[in-house]
């Protein structure tokens, strides 16, 4: 393998600090808002809509961001990392901070969090696929530091069983809001780390041609809308995208929308609330395990089985007890 050891490290921190915090911020954003800060419909539709016609535009414009420009924090992957970990880290706080009561300031507040989440989340994402392709040229490589850094977003899945369990399931906000700052700071460390010891080939190249300047050389030469229209008019880009938003479609409501559908529909009497928080918490590990390990997905399924059936004996025995009455 021809990715450094501490390379490995440094990818697999930047997962694991990612993993922690979006994780968690998807699962209880929609809750918060809605069982916490009681939004009006109105401001959520707002919000959502901007948030997807954002989530849009945003990723072509930052892809053309870090690389036609030779900011300081765009100079390379792993300095991007760097500088903007910790506004990544901030911006998984704001919603946990209640800005006021009124409907307007709760719409505008989950706006500006749904915001600068995703404004933080496509650089930072955009910074670790590109850092990924540049540690390594080597397919072998790309598929062992693929697999390393989704076992390790394993050690960051238990961020949402952590806030079950600590907060009771938002029944202590305080204590939610403890655990949230506790979770950011551990993910600006990771990240920081991975920032600072992230190098690949090309800056290795250049630190050992005592070469001050390790920038990566930048598309200067076309303008934005050239280089997008190119990218639009591509079929793979566009069956990507296509794919891309059906599986961001899926994504979102099971992690935004399930615990609210879930809540709504298994009552207190069916599941107790351990059981709930230990569910909850464990569906991120579940999945995480369930793509690297191959030989399990029987298993998982089996239990996928027994779960619906305990769901459906426990209702029918509460159903019958309470026609008893």
């Amino acid at each position: 393998m021809t990715v450094s050891r501490e390379g490995i490290l440094s990818y697999c921190a930047a997962a694991v600090a990612f993993r922690l915090i979006s994780s968690a911020f998807n699962f209880y954003y929609v809750k918060v808002f809605l069982n916490i800060y009681h939004i009006e419909e109105y401001w959520f539709q707002i919000a959502q809509v901007s948030y997807l016609i954002w989530n849009a535009i945003n990723d072509p414009l930052f892809a053309y961001i870090q690389d036609s420009t030779n900011l300081k924090f765009t100079r390379t992957r792993r300095e991007s990392i760097l500088y903007c970990g910790p506004l990544f880290a901030l911006s998984f706080l704001v919603p946990w901070i209640p800005w006021g009561e009124s409907n307007m300031i709760v719409g505008l507040h989950l706006i500006v969090s749904l915001f600068l989440w995703d404004t933080m989340l496509t650089f930072m994402g955009l910074a670790m696929c590109a850092l990924f392709t540049e540690l390594s040229q080597e397919p072998n490589d790309r598929i062992a530091l693929t697999r390393y850094a989704q076992i390790a977003s394993i050690i960051g899945s238990p961020s949402i069983m952590f806030l079950e369990f600590t907060s009771d399931n938002l029944h202590y906000f305080r204590a939610f809001q403890m655990t949230t700052v506790l979770i950011a700071v551990c993910s600006w460390l990771l990240f920081l780390y991975s920032g600072l010891h992230a190098h690949t080939k090309y800056d290795l190249k250049k630190m050992k041609s005592d070469d001050a300047d390790i920038s990566h050389e930048k598309n200067m030469n076309e303008s934005f809308w050239k280089q997008a229209c190119q990218i639009l008019s591509d079929r793979n880009f566009i069956a990507f995208v296509i794919t891309n938003f059906f599986h961001g479609l899926h994504k979102a409501f099971l992690s935004s929308f399930m615990v609210i559908v879930c809540d709504q529909l298994i009552s207190d009497e069916v599941i107790s609330a351990s059981i709930r928080k230990t569910f909850y918490g464990a569906i991120g590990i579940i999945s995480t395990v369930r793509i690297n390990f191959h030989g399990l997905p029987i298993l998982f399924i089996l239990l996928e089985i027994r779960t619906v059936r305990f769901l459906r004996s426990r209702t029918g025995l509460i159903q019958s007890e309470q026609n008893q009455v």
